[in-house]
């Protein structure tokens, strides 16, 4: 078997990791599983973990001539270790020329293919640059340039002469302009902010919400949409950050109960995003990146904006998407990018499962809303027996066990 690494900061291999690496063993693909301090830089070696009969045990391995590299091991602490690795072996990402969202959002506003996604963006020195936005815009965000999480994210709206609301997470509470101005010296003065546009990306019950665009790599080196789903932010007054509480939810039943007519065009320009800006993306930065999250907002009138792009998404939501198309990614990479002779992918597996996800579209799109819960479930049973009589279910059969698996696990 060929080894490929995969890297995070925790010391017990995730799901993710567990459901990749079974799936991969059918490629002829063992992973190792590390961390930064699994590395031994003087041995060259590493002290971290593979599957054998379905238990993650010790094992020490030559570094791996492919890492896939969890941009949170990219710190301070770790900066020897990840600077050795990119001498040493491929890395899925190197975190070189990042780009923060201010500088972003001003590349992209030149492009014709993205300047309408835009959301007007201005620089925070002092509370000089948000008063002016303040009044042009009746509503702004401020947030972290290099924020991550949907973290330290409040929202300014001016409700009055001289009276305006602060936002935060679940909190609102109303100040007088002087304790504004008070308020921006103590709390946001000594942080890098940015002042954007306030989007009403909001529910009708007034929850933010936004739809996370979820790309991958797959197996023939191209960019990919694994998943599409609204995050909602239950009860949050700025952001839809679902780990700071609030839900999920399929796309198409979301769009057309909240958009009407408008809901596939939205859709189609979702997807149009999904595949064109992940190509943007790695241009600008002029290195290999393997996934991306998308986050787009969208108004009432149905008009969309990018609030942002992040390259280490979370995976709760996409994990089998994620599995499936990582596993396949790393026998690319090492067949067509590091030349090892890795066995050839069946074609059927790839297009039995791209049948499956199609079902599952269709599914929804059938759906005239979330409430119709046996109807859902009448069709999905009947799938189900569909998919057990087709070839798809026997030939997909290795991603089902390994769900059960991590389960159990």
């Amino acid at each position: 078997m060929y080894e490929v690494g995969i890297m995070t900061n925790f010391r017990k291999p995730t799901k993710l990791a567990t459901m990749t690496a079974l799936i991969a063993k059918s490629y002829g693909i063992e992973i190792i599983y590390m961390s930064p301090k699994d590395v031994n830089i003087e041995e060259r070696k590493i002290y971290g973990k593979v599957m054998v009969n379905n238990k993650w045990v010790n094992k020490k391995t030559d570094i791996p001539p492919f890492i896939d590299a969890a941009i949170y091991c990219f710190k301070k602490d770790n900066k020897e270790v990840m600077d050795f690795l990119k001498e040493t072996t491929f890395l899925s990402d190197t975190r070189e020329n990042l780009i923060n969202k201010e500088k972003l959002q001003g590349i992209l506003k030149e492009d014709p293919k993205f300047a309408h996604l835009i959301i007007p963006t201005h620089k925070v020195k002092s509370f000089d640059d948000v008063y002016p936005n303040l009044m042009k815009y009746n509503k702004v965000v401020i947030k972290p340039g290099n924020g991550i999480k949907g973290k330290d994210i409040y929202s300014i709206e001016k409700i009055g002469e001289d009276l305006f609301t602060i936002g935060y997470q679940r909190n609102e509470w109303d100040v007088p302009l002087n304790d504004l101005r008070e308020f921006f010296d103590e709390v946001l003065q000594q942080r890098n902010y940015i002042l954007q546009k306030y989007v009403a990306s909001k529910t009708p019950q007034g929850d933010p919400f936004d739809i996370r665009v979820h790309v991958e790599r797959d197996r023939s080196g191209k960019w990919s949409i694994a998943k599409i789903y609204v995050r909602i932010g239950i009860g949050q007054s700025v952001v839809s950050n679902v780990s700071q509480g609030g839900g999920v939810s399929e796309p198409v039943a979301f769009l057309k109960a909240f958009y009407g007519d408008k809901w596939e065009t939205i859709y189609s320009n979702l997807v149009t995003i999904g595949k064109t800006l992940p190509k943007k993306m790695e241009a600008l930065r002029k290195t290999h990146i393997m996934y991306l999250g998308i986050d787009i907002g969208i108004e009432s009138n149905g008009d969309l904006y990018l609030f942002e792009t992040n390259d280490g998404p979370g995976t709760k939501n996409v994990i089998s998407e994620a599995a499936f198309h990582r596993s396949n990614y790393y026998a690319y990479v090492m067949k067509e990018k590091l030349n090892y002779p890795v066995k050839q992918l069946v074609d059927m597996i790839e297009d039995d499962q791209h049948k499956i996800a199609q079902l599952e579209i269709a599914n929804s799109q059938l759906e005239t809303a979330v409430s119709k819960e046996t109807k859902k479930t009448a069709k999905k049973e009947k799938q189900i027996q569909d998919m057990i009589n087709s070839t798809s279910w026997k030939v997909t059969g290795f991603l089902r066990k390994a769900k059960k698996l991590v389960k159990k696990s």
